[in-house]
């Protein structure tokens, strides 16, 4: 389900369409069900980007949990099926929910920084 933000944080999310890549470190982008501005997917199964989510618990900006790619800081989560790679930023949080099926993470999230940092502060 695609995250439900208001106001300017929706209008946040909505400019980082404009700048996602279409390939995702080699996986094609896909149509995402329901349809919104806040949520895109790439490849099968699918890596799924939410625009407008709230801070996961336990996050600490200081915790080894958290890693830096390309200037964009990550928070990480694992659970039996996937990897949630947060980024908190001052205007929107973005989470990237990718299956454990793929063995390297690292090309996603080198992929996402430049859209992230072209949109979203």
């Amino acid at each position: 389900m695609p995250p439900t933000p208001a106001g300017t944080v929706a209008a946040t999310c909505a400019h980082l369409v404009d700048h996602l890549p279409s390939i995702l470190d080699g996986l094609h982008s896909r149509v995402v069900t329901p349809r919104s501005p806040l949520t895109h997917a790439w490849g099968k199964p699918p890596v799924i980007l939410r625009c407008g989510v709230v801070k996961p618990r336990g996050y600490d900006p200081a915790s080894t949990q958290v890693a830096t790619v390309n200037g964009v800081a990550w928070f990480q989560q694992l659970s039996a099926r996937s990897v949630h790679w947060t980024a908190v930023r001052r205007t929107a949080n973005l989470d990237v929910e990718v299956p454990t099926s793929y063995q390297a993470q690292g090309g996603f999230l080198v992929d996402l920084a430049a859209a992230i940092k072209a949109s979203i502060p």
